[in-house]
């Protein structure tokens, strides 16, 4: 009698298909939540800011406030009468505002949606807001928390063209540069968050 010592092409075909169905029953699938979806989305429009500050070097010595043009990623409050929080890509080209844009087109084109990463106070649906910036309303986030937050306001994390971060523009190119690590925390409520990690020196992001 002879001893079968290798398997056929069905028995693998089944074997496969076994482990497939015990895989699909028994290792749950990874969830990810809206406050994941927030956390990941700010992580690549950070990324995308500070890429943008590395390739547009704004140093103009005509001008002691030019440093106020770099690339910012700043948090603000919807509306009172709406609530919510959102955010913006900005440089502000006036060098005067403090980051805050009058305009749309102070803020940069989103490469994902190719609309400007703005929306109104409004924080509703309205042809020049990007729903991908409004957190509270697109991914249910209730509140923003910055470590490195120098402002009177939420927060905004700002690129200088070498690298650099800083959490506030001020009267000279090198104040307020973020010296330690920084953390922007999401929450979703207060037993839910999720941290973004700036590093200082190199702005390296990541969760």
């Amino acid at each position: 009698m002879r001893m079968k010592n290798s398997f056929s092409l069905l028995e693998i075909i089944l074997l496969i298909l076994l482990i497939s169905i015990i895989t699909t029953l028994f290792i749950p699938k990874q969830q990810h939540s809206n406050l994941d979806l927030a956390a990941d989305r700010i992580v690549t429009y950070l990324k995308y800011t500070r890429n943008l500050a590395l390739n547009d070097n704004r140093f103009d010595h005509t001008s002691d406030n030019w440093h106020r043009q770099r690339w910012t990623l700043k948090f603000l409050n919807c509306w009172q009468s709406v609530g919510g929080l959102y955010f913006i890509v900005v440089s502000d080209r006036n060098k005067d505002n403090y980051g805050y844009p009058f305009k749309k087109v102070d803020c940069a084109k989103d490469p994902l949606t190719n609309k400007y990463l703005y929306s109104h106070g409004k924080c509703g649906d309205h042809q020049d807001n990007n729903k991908y910036v409004q957190l509270t309303r697109e991914y249910g986030v209730t509140e923003v928390k910055i470590s490195c937050n120098t402002t009177d306001s939420i927060g905004q994390i700002t690129f200088g063209n070498d690298g650099r971060v800083y959490s506030k523009f001020g009267k000279s190119a090198t104040e307020f540069e973020i010296k330690e690590k920084c953390f922007i925390e999401l929450f979703e409520n207060e037993h839910n968050s999720k941290i973004i990690t700036i590093e200082p020196t190199t702005g390296y992001i990541h969760r």
